[in-house]
């Protein structure tokens, strides 16, 4: 049984762990992990900044997603689950969760290989950016909204 929970500072070493080792199962080449390493970082200061929600099963906290944003303007950060959660349901709960706890339109820059995941959600794709970490010059990700609402 997943449980969804407001993340608290001391989470931030175990979200990371969670957001490092999911993003390396991707097989990203270990340079490119190197690089990213800071930018996979939860930290405390966010969690305590930004809402914060972390997914636990049988007292382990297994994924993590960040809502960042006011003002009907919301990003969809930090989505992670462990890859040996992976599709249990763990993403779908954290999103849905996130999904209600704002008023109005969530806005995702997707790795690629999320994209997929985030229209079966019913998100859709608006576009493309510039990869917002080093490690990838000229790497474009999916744009994606996905409508939420309380």
């Amino acid at each position: 049984m997943i449980s969804i929970r407001r993340a608290v500072p001391s989470d931030a070493v175990r979200a990371t762990e969670v957001a490092r080792s999911a993003k390396a199962h991707w097989g990203y080449p270990a340079e490119w992990l190197a690089r990213w390493h800071d930018g996979l970082a939860i930290k405390e200061q966010d969690i305590e900044v930004h809402p914060t929600y972390v997914a636990v099963v049988e007292d382990e906290v297994v994924g993590v997603c960040q809502v960042q944003g006011d003002s009907g303007r919301f990003m969809l950060e930090h989505v992670w689950v462990d890859p040996a959660a992976h599709g249990r349901g763990v993403g779908r709960a954290l999103v849905e969760h996130a999904k209600g706890s704002v008023d109005g339109i969530l806005h995702i820059v997707a790795d690629p290989n999320a994209e997929p995941f985030y229209l079966k959600l019913g998100a859709e794709r608006v576009g493309e950016v510039e990869a917002p970490m080093p490690g990838a010059p000229g790497r474009k990700l999916p744009l994606l909204e996905l409508p939420a609402g309380r």
